[in-house]
């Protein structure tokens, strides 16, 4: 992918449904180039551009962070890890460990059954775990909301069913499958999205070859209780950082960084490991995409609205 396409799918990570007219003021082209590219990226399923809601609103309030050591090939190893449900990210890395995994549970033994069950795959020798104790940024998802007292109701659920098929779904064609007005749909979908309930952005297709780099990072913090907010508040200040949370286990932060180029993202893990809150910045190269499903949940809110 060249530096356009590259810039277009982040601005469609913030916001899958921006106008054309939007995007090409921000790229600084013309809207017909940018309603051709995002049609030809969707086609060849280089990104699809989904709904997504946070995993607390989905009663999956526990999220881990694995790092895993792998020995010999890897390959079988990662067919196995895609059978797990729970896993709902996975990247082969670049570094001491081998592949970063992202579970959600409804509860404690729910994690642990399913880190028992990654630890027995074979060929899996070393399981880092982290707890995300609260998450700052999420590219997809944004900060963990407030959830307040919005319950999802049958309408929301085949709204986000149809936005998780096409995230573009005009409002009169999420009308037709749902059987309400195109300003019934408009209303409801803005109420979500303002609420920060749902979140409607581009994913990227399965290893899809890019020039950008995105790296990981692992922070340890000094003793000092105002450390992790200043961490914090440098991290978030940084725009490409698009992943960030406090977490409870090896590490006391982790991120993620999307660079343009090696270079940028040595900078940025030099500017983080250069402050002064921080005793420990260890880093990692996302090398190859295997899983992104952050949409599979919309199953799992039917059945609690059933409930």
């Amino acid at each position: 992918m060249n530096a356009f396409d590259e810039d277009l799918i982040r601005a469609l990570q913030f916001d899958g449904r921006a106008p054309f007219s939007t995007l090409a003021r921000q790229l600084g082209v013309h809207r017909t180039v940018v309603a051709q590219r995002v049609h030809e990226l969707l086609e060849a399923d280089e990104i699809r551009i989904i709904a997504a809601v946070p995993p607390r609103a989905l009663g999956l309030p526990l999220q881990v962070h694995l790092m895993l050591r792998i020995a010999g090939p890897t390959q079988p190893v990662f067919e196995q890890l895609l059978e797990h449900g729970s896993v709902v990210f996975l990247t082969e890395t670049i570094g001491q460990y081998q592949a970063v995994v992202e579970i959600w549970a409804p509860d404690h033994e729910e994690v642990g059954r399913t880190v028992r069950a990654i630890r027995s795959i074979g060929g899996i020798v070393e399981v880092q775990f982290g707890l995300y104790d609260r998450v700052l940024r999420r590219l997809r998802l944004g900060e963990d909301p407030d959830l307040g007292e919005i319950v999802f109701d049958d309408f929301d659920i085949a709204l986000l069913a149809r936005l998780q098929v096409d995230g573009r779904s005009t409002f009169g064609e999420l009308a037709r499958h749902t059987g309400r007005s195109a300003s019934a749909c408009r209303a409801r979908v803005l109420r979500l999205l303002d609420a920060q309930m749902v979140r409607i952005g581009a994913v990227r297709g399965r290893r899809v070859e890019t020039g950008a780099v995105l790296a990981g990072i692992g922070i340890v913090l000094v003793g000092d209780p105002g450390a992790q907010e200043a961490v914090e508040e440098m991290l978030l200040d940084i725009p490409t950082i698009e992943f960030a949370a406090r977490t409870t286990g090896r590490y006391e932060m982790v991120a993620t960084i999307a660079a343009r180029t090696i270079a940028q993202c040595t900078e940025i893990i030099r500017t983080v490991r250069a402050h002064p809150g921080v005793v420990l910045a260890d880093s990692w190269v996302h090398a190859a995409l295997w899983c992104e499903r952050y949409e599979w949940g919309i199953e799992r809110l039917a059945r609690l609205r059933s409930a």
